[in-house]
Formats: C-alpha cells, structure tokens, sequence
C-alpha cells in the first residue's frame, strides 16, 4: 500500500470516529434533556404547593376541542354521559344550550361538537351554567344544571344578579332537551345556608358566592352544590338539597336543605374551593376538584376523593393538571365499550383516563 493511501484510510478512519462519537454525545444529550423535563413536569406542582409530595404524580394534559364556539374557546365547565362514546358538556359563556362531544374507539374527538338547544327556556333566563349532573328514575333521565349565583359588576361599576337558578333538563327519547328554570332558587339557598348570607352579595373575587360543582346522590335523593367560594376556615362548603320527588313540580317547595358540610383538604398557596363534584360508581366515591377560590389564590387544582361522609373527610390523589389546564367537569362512561373517565377543561379541551389507569392516593406507597 502506498503511504498517500494509507494516509487517506487514516483520515477516513479518524472521520468515522469523530462521527460515531459526535451521535453519541447527541444521544446523551437527549436523554439527559427529555429525562430532566419528565421530572421537572411531574414534580413541579407537587413541590410547590404541596410541600413533601410525591412527584410520581399522574400528569393531566388537555387535548383541544379544536374549534372555536364562535369568536371564543369553549369554555367546558361540565359534562355527563349520555351514551357509549357520547358526552353532553356545558359551556359557561353559552345559557340556551349544551353541546355533544362524540369520541373515537381510542378516546379522540370524532367530528365538531354539536349544539343541543334547551328547549323551554326563554332568552335570558338564567347565565353563566358551571355544573350538572345526571339523575335517572322511573325510567326517565334528567340533567341537572346550576349556574354560579354570581354578582358581576354592571354598568357604572354597579353590581347586578345575572339570571340564576338551576335547571332540570329532560332527555327526551329523540335527544332532544326540555329544560326548565326553578324560579328563586338563590334566595332560597341563601335563606336555607346563613353562612352564605355575607357572599350573597360580593363579586366572586371579593369570597362572594359562586357555586361550581353539583353532584346526584341517588342513595339521599339529594343534589349536592359544591361552593367555590366563599370558603369559611379553607374548608370547602358542600350544599345539601333534597328533592323530594325527582319528577314533580319543580319549585322550591319540591326541595328539603340538609345541614351543611365543611370538606377537609390539605393546605396549599391560598384559600381552595369545589371547581367540579361527581359521584364516581366505580370507587363509590366523590370526586372533587379543587382549586383557587378566588383571584388572589394561587392554590393549584387538584382532585380529591369524598366517601360523601358528614364529617366532610376527603383524600387527595396522585394527579396533576398541566399548567395551562383548567379542569372543571368530570364524569365516567364508556368510549367504545371501556371505561373511562373524561375530563373537560374551561380552556377549551379535554382528556380522557381510561378506566385500567390506576389513580392511588397522595403518598401511597407505589
């Protein structure tokens, strides 16, 4: 071999080489990177406002809805099931309809949301629905559906009521939807909770009244409110209402209060309140999401579980939300025949859990 040859195979050996060890230094790079965002993702929220806890934490991303309801997102603050694989959800900023969001076999959104009229209802009459919930008996199924019982401020900086109460929605066997308005719900609610009597007329941010979770307990033929705020003592309210029958009229004299309890959370980075309330068949069980109760909490939001007892004792699990995600409805169906929980997220998505994904308890042992 002549020497330029072999000075030309030194040269093409020492290239591969420098190749070789140029992909592996990438590869290690990599690694080091995706590896050091997988902690900081599932530990972020976990160490920051729940100090000691458990990074093993489920993370909860939001998949977007993909359109828009008009010019806006789709505000999602509530879902139900109404059959495999299709959901009714509700969006805050719309009061004369609910909206059907169909899913794939593997949990994906299946075609645009379809808009479902409230049929019954007249312009106006009630704003701003944050949560429902579905009652079955006799045969028949009902939604039921609470707005917040918000003060907002008007014009002039004047405070107003916008339209509240709480609807009772029947599903007809064409799917249509026939609603009607309990007229004086509020001041019945305020007259049967004295402890609301002091939020009843302060916008939310100041600790005024805003429900956002309802919850059927067919055991007590009750609905259950979830208060957001106010919050007395960090302690989130649970509202107890019985209807004494499901298919009568529906007015307040139809209603029985039940004494009120006081859920017992961990302590976060400001006051907490109830953003959504379901009762799960699966875990026979409550879920709760937490979150801020008003603008100046950075409490983050988080999912608990509530046997429904009096003493109001809850258990939080190991699950995050991202960021960005806003979780405000929860609820169980099935999506081509598994079970699955599905979450909506007020800023304009949703997720799916499917049903063999194990959520433990906070600090349980994995």
């Amino acid at each position: 071999m002549r020497s330029g040859d072999r000075l030309l195979d030194q040269q093409t050996i020492n290239k591969s080489s420098c190749d070789y060890l140029a992909r592996i230094l990438l590869i290690t790079l990599w690694v080091g990177f995706t590896t050091g965002c997988s902690k900081s993702t599932g530990s972020n929220v976990s160490e920051k406002y729940y100090p000691g806890a458990a990074s093993s934490a489920l993370m909860i991303h939001s998949n977007p809805f993909g359109e828009l309801n008009g010019e806006e997102e789709y505000n999602a603050s509530a879902i139900v099931p109404i059959a495999d694989s299709r959901f009714l959800i509700a969006d805050n900023n719309t009061n004369d309809a609910l909206f059907e969001l169909s899913l794939t076999p593997d949990g994906q959104k299946k075609g645009p949301l379809i808009r479902r009229p409230l049929q019954g209802l007249s312009p106006g009459m009630i704003d701003d629905l944050e949560d429902m919930t579905l009652a079955e008996e006799g045969g028949r199924r009902y939604v039921f559906v609470t707005s917040s019982m918000y003060v907002k401020k008007a014009k002039k900086n004047r405070l107003e009521i916008p339209p509240s109460g709480v609807l009772r929605v029947t599903i007809n066997p064409d799917d249509t939807l026939s609603a009607e308005h309990l007229p004086g719900f509020r001041d019945w609610l305020i007259g049967a909770y004295p402890q609301l009597a002091p939020s009843a007329n302060l916008e939310p941010d100041d600790d005024g009244l805003n429900i956002e979770g309802l919850a059927w307990d067919k055991t007590s033929h009750t609905l259950l409110f979830g208060v957001r705020s106010p919050s007395p003592g960090g302690k989130p309210l649970v509202l107890p209402v019985k209807i004494k029958d499901l298919s009568g009229p529906w007015t307040t004299n139809n209603l029985e209060a039940g004494p009120a309890i006081q859920l017992s959370v961990e302590a976060a980075a400001g006051e907490q309140g109830i953003r959504s309330l379901y009762y799960d068949q699966n875990r026979d069980a409550f879920l709760v999401i937490t979150g801020k109760s008003g603008g100046d909490s950075k409490a983050p939001f988080a999912l608990y579980e509530w046997s429904g007892n009096a003493k109001g004792e809850t258990r939080r699990l190991a699950v995050e939300f991202a960021k960005k995600m806003k979780p405000e409805g929860i609820t169980r169906g099935t999506i081509g025949g598994k079970n699955a929980l599905v979450i909506v997220d007020d800023g304009g998505g949703f997720q799916v859990v499917w049903g063999d994904k194990k959520l433990p308890y906070a600090g349980a042992t994995q």
